[in-house]
This record gives structure tokens, sequence and C-alpha cells, in this order.
């Protein structure tokens, strides 16, 4: 039986809006991984504007999507709590959207100085946030699917992966506080550290309301 309690063109027609959305959250998240990548090899200001604009692309194209699938849903696509669960999940994969064009808005446009010793952590951050984003979209590929047992599965691979990055942002903090950065510039980087670590926290919300979307299909 479909996850969904449902058979038929309405379901497929949201799994393709909902799937969609999740191509141009991938999209962003890796538009903005590709801009702080550039920024830790010390392309220019100007160059990385340039990126940023990128990210603005693709997440707008993530909020065109998500409107899309909103709008089906809202018409009476699937069962009401089904519904809901649903809609909560796209709103919180914007977030992990929107979160991403945050982290290089801020790094971009506030000219933030992030001390070089802190550029290997940030790498290793980036590689932590794509392997938490492929865990995340194969779990919400696995609702769509109907595989419970998968998707929770995934969902609490993802909140494993979000520990070991909040592991890695807490000594990304050790460590700038521990240069002699001033104090302002220290506080900007922290910052944006902090907008970074807000992808991997919206993350793991998708995976605890994809769980909880399960629990709730299954008592049906």
């Amino acid at each position: 039986m479909s996850i969904f309690g449902l058979r038929g063109r309405a379901v497929h027609r949201v799994r393709d809006l909902v799937g969609e959305h999740l191509h141009w959250v991938e999209e962003t998240l890796g538009a903005m991984r590709q801009a702080v990548e550039a920024f830790v090899r010390g392309e220019s200001w100007e160059a990385l504007e340039e990126k940023a604009v990128e990210v603005h692309r693709r997440e707008s194209r993530a909020d065109d999507a998500r409107r899309d699938a909103e709008m089906t849903l809202v018409r009476g696509a699937l069962l009401v709590g089904t519904r809901r669960n649903l809609l909560n999940i796209l709103d919180e994969l914007d977030r992990v959207a929107n979160s991403g064009e945050a982290a290089v808005d801020f790094l971009v446009y506030q000219r933030v100085a992030v001390p070089e010793i802190l550029h290997p952590l940030i790498r290793d951050f980036l590689n932590g946030l794509s392997e938490e984003w492929e865990k995340l979209k194969a779990a919400v590929e696995a609702f769509l699917a109907g595989d419970a047992a998968e998707t929770v599965r995934l969902s609490e691979e993802v909140d494993h992966l979000e520990s070991h990055l909040d592991e890695i942002h807490r000594r990304l903090i050790l460590r700038l506080f521990a240069t002699e950065t001033p104090l302002a510039e220290k506080i900007q980087a922290r910052d944006f550290l902090g907008h970074l670590e807000g992808c991997a926290n919206a993350m793991e919300d998708v995976a605890d309301l994809l769980t909880v979307a399960v629990a709730a299909s299954l008592s049906f």
C-alpha cells in the first residue's frame, strides 16, 4: 500500500511535484557549496557575488516548485492528515534551501573574514553536509515510494550525521575564538558558521517530520 493511503493520478502528481522541489533544494545546496569552496580557495569577492546570484536563482526555482506542490495539496489531493504532513515537510525542505542561501548572502555581502586555520574544518563540514543531504534525499524518496521502514532507517542516519556536524561546528567555534582575530570579525565568522549549521539543523527537522508522517500513516 502507498504510504499516502491512496493511489491514482493525484498521488503520482504530488510525488512528481515534491520530487521537483527536492531537485531544486539540492541544486541550491550545490551552488552554496560551490560558493563557500570558492571563498576558501581565495576567489575574489566579485567572483563570489556571481556565485551568490546563482544560489539565488536556484533557491527561487525551489520556491516555485514548493508553491506548485502546495497548491496541488491545498486543492484537495490526498487525505487531510497526509496533506498536512507533506505541507510541513515541504516547508522544512524549503528552510534547507533558505539556510544555504542565507549562508552565502551573509558570507559574501558582509565580506566575512574567516581565519584560514578554520578552512579545513569548513571543508569537513561541507562534506558532512553533502552526506547528510544524500541520506535525507533518499529518505524523502523512500517516503514518496511508500517504503516506511527505509524512510525511518534513513531518517535515523540523518540524525546521526547531524550530530557529527554539531561536533564539527563546536570545533570550529572553539578554534575561531582561540585565534587572535579581532572580536568583531570573530562574531561575524561565528554568525556565518551558524548559518551553515542551520542547513544541517533544517535537514534533521525534515527527517523528524518524515518519521512522524510514517507513524501517522501506519496508525490508520
